[in-house]
């Protein structure tokens, strides 16, 4: 059966989309690897194989607070006399529980709270339940989005179907539901569709929120995991025996003590399993067909730092681990996907339940444990049965998500997908590209407005260069367009610079100048024009949150702190409270050796909401604020390389538990 109700979560706003178009200007997507010896030519042949240079058109979503109140979510709900399977469509589809009724137990991580952290693509993302993440190496780009939500009827049942139309790639994904009357077992059948004339990089990691506690163990069917941990500025890649390393149980997450991503070598001939066990001998066994044949385990680490993004994605005393499904090695990986073709898997997840003594004892035991369970409860998941769409009777859209697949259609003429409809949405964020497709027009906004979404491809392209007039609105797409073709290696970047400056000559505006800048800044590194350009953006809008940010990062790069203090007086109040821009006050005044001050900023209260995994900008500035002011308190010039001054600085000034997010 499937219904549909409202869940209440404590939630804090998502808040507007960032206007502007990502001009190399993620770190996420560009951060590099380095691969030990251990790893084998042949095992990485498809490692850095078709990252992303840029993420338009997609925008950055970095605008959500710490602030929750209670909020009411759609929930979509699969479920039968045995088990209960929650899923939000608003928010990319997540299969946010699944409650195993017979045992009276919850399978997954439920967060209890919904918070957006800097995790994402796009920034904003969540921890908890089942998260599906297509096309591109990290979170989805619609985690934090409405999915399409259509019920098919069969004549076995009701089948949930999510989906929706992913840009960068451009190829549509989906996730279907189903339980069988008897069984205590979900299953989902996630389908990948290239409907185009071009090979896809592809990339598929399901990732699973399990309870972190005491005593809980992974169980998967293999001996050794390429061991992926971070380092300052990049991954390492390496690998490891399982479960035993340098006497170290890794089977037990309670046993590690930093970040690290553990990808599992699960042999050709093996089911493909992970399952989690807590110390009662309950938990989650999760299985698929061979098709998805990675397995993966996440943990935040038991250091303060690992403790704290726990929380800070949650609550207090609140944690969780990420088992994963995927279909490569390693999450590093684009697989490459060629034109006009469907690919397709199952998955099934249901409760695990033996004996601790059994799952708790020798590794190998425990893989045989479950391995013996899943065949008993189970079966072999590669003969696992899925109604098909050829016996879908009727179809009912139930919750829309975007309309760039409606849009998509238009402009490409044809149907993007054979099984899924993609209708049109009341979204103010396509209208200016409805229009430009239905009318042949393009609207010409107050330069003061905020651009509302971008496009990219050559199609696009050619439809806004064969406008009778062009405006500034117009000119200001073209050269993001013809950005986003440079980036991927087709045309040149001069074009798209001079479309922004056609832009800002036919009308003032802050958007081409920032992008002027941006393009300065990380293209042609000149970093005397991207100070000149950013100022005079932020002069024409400075009450836009994304663009002060942007200048802070270029002034206190650039030996211009007096100047961004200035500026930031002479900020809005609610911008002044803007943790990003508060930083980079504190950043300001350290230059300045306003100690004093700086410290009336960064102290244990002090809130950034988008500080982003990996990130240590938070860490640093307090080690090197405060040992800078206990050497002035002793009286003692200050020297990074006197240790003992460290020792004592950092003895009476630790960093406080609120503000540690390292991951090393």
């Amino acid at each position: 059966m499937v219904r549909f109700e409202k869940i209440t979560l404590p939630a804090a706003e998502l808040g507007p989309s960032n206007p502007m178009p990502d001009i190399r200007n993620v770190s996420y997507i560009h951060t590099g690897y380095e691969i030990t010896d251990k790893v084998e030519h042949e095992e990485c042949k498809y490692l850095g194989k078709g990252m992303i240079p840029t993420l338009l058109p997609y925008q950055l979503q970095d605008g959500y607070s710490r602030e929750k109140r209670p909020r009411d979510f759609n929930a979509a709900i699969v479920e039968n006399d045995h088990l209960r399977a929650i899923f939000l469509p608003e928010l990319g589809g997540r299969l946010w529980s699944i409650f195993d009724k017979d045992h009276q137990k919850e399978l997954l991580y439920v967060n209890p709270v919904f918070q957006a952290g800097n995790l994402g693509l796009r920034n904003a993302w969540f921890s908890g339940g089942v998260e599906f993440n297509v096309g591109i190496k990290g979170h989805n780009p619609l985690t934090c989005s409405p999915l399409h939500v259509a019920v098919d009827q069969t004549p076995d049942g009701e089948v949930l179907r999510l989906y929706e139309f992913e840009r960068i790639r451009g190829i549509v994904y989906s996730v279907s539901a189903w339980v069988n009357d008897d069984s205590p077992m979900l299953y989902l059948r996630c389908r990948i569709e290239n409907h185009s004339e071009e090979t896809k990089h592809m990339y598929w990691w399901t990732n699973i929120a399990v309870p972190e506690t005491p005593g809980t163990r992974i169980i998967v069917p293999a001996s050794e995991a390429f061991l992926s941990f971070y380092s300052v500025d990049h991954y390492i890649l390496d690998k490891t025996n399982i479960p035993i390393n340098d006497r170290i149980d890794l089977s037990y997450p309670d046993n590690i003590l930093s970040s690290r991503d553990f990808f599992y070598k699960i042999p050709e001939q093996s089911h493909k399993w992970i399952a989690s066990a807590n110390e009662q001998g309950y938990g989650l066994l999760q299985c698929s067909t061979n098709q998805l044949y990675g397995r993966k385990l996440f943990v935040w680490g038991m250091s303060q730092g690992g403790r704290r993004w726990n929380e800070w994605l949650s609550e207090e005393n609140s944690a969780y681990i990420e088992i994963q499904a995927g279909l490569a090695y390693t999450q590093l990986e684009h697989i490459p996907m060629e034109s006009n073709t469907v690919w397709e898997w199952k998955e099934i997840y249901t409760l695990l339940h033996n004996t601790p003594k059994k799952l708790h004892g020798d590794y190998n035991q425990a893989v045989h444990t479950v391995e013996t369970y899943l065949k008993e409860r189970i079966g072999n998941p590669n003969n696992t049965y899925f109604p098909s769409d050829l016996s879908v009777t009727n179809t009912k859209q139930v919750f829309t998500g975007s309309n760039w697949g409606h849009l998509e259609e238009m402009l490409k003429g044809k149907r993007i997908s054979n099984t899924l409809f993609f209708p049109r949405v009341k979204d103010s964020e396509t209208d200016a590209w409805y229009e430009l497709l239905e009318k042949g027009t393009f609207p010409c906004p107050n330069p003061m407005q905020e651009p509302t979404s971008y496009v990219s491809g050559r199609e696009w392209l050619e439809k806004l260069e064969a406008l009778p007039e062009q405006n500034w609105y117009s000119l200001l797409h073209i050269g993001v367009i013809r950005y986003a073709m440079y980036a991927y290696g087709e045309g040149s970047i001069e074009t798209a610079q001079e479309a922004w400056e056609c832009s800002y000559d036919k009308c003032v505006n802050p958007w081409a100048l920032r992008n002027l800048a941006m393009l300065y800044k990380n293209e042609y590194y000149v970093p005397e024009k991207a100070h000149e350009l950013i100022l005079k953006a932020f002069h024409l809008k400075p009450d836009c949150r994304a663009l002060a940010i942007e200048t802070a990062e270029q002034l206190v790069s650039d030996g211009s702190d007096e100047l961004w203090l200035e500026l930031y007086k002479k900020l809005s109040p609610e911008l002044q409270t803007c943790g990003r821009l508060r930083l980079h006050k504190a950043i300001a005044l350290l230059n300045l050796e306003r100690l004093d001050e700086a410290t009336k900023i960064l102290n244990a209260d002090f809130v950034m909401p988008d500080i982003k995994e990996g990130e240590l900008s938070i860490s640093h500035l307090w080690f090197e604020l405060y040992r800078r002011l206990y050497s002035k308190e002793i009286g003692a010039a200050y020297n990074p390389q006197d240790e003992a001054l460290i020792r004592a600085a950092d003895a009476k000034y630790p960093l406080p538990k609120a503000l540690d997010f390292r991951m090393h």
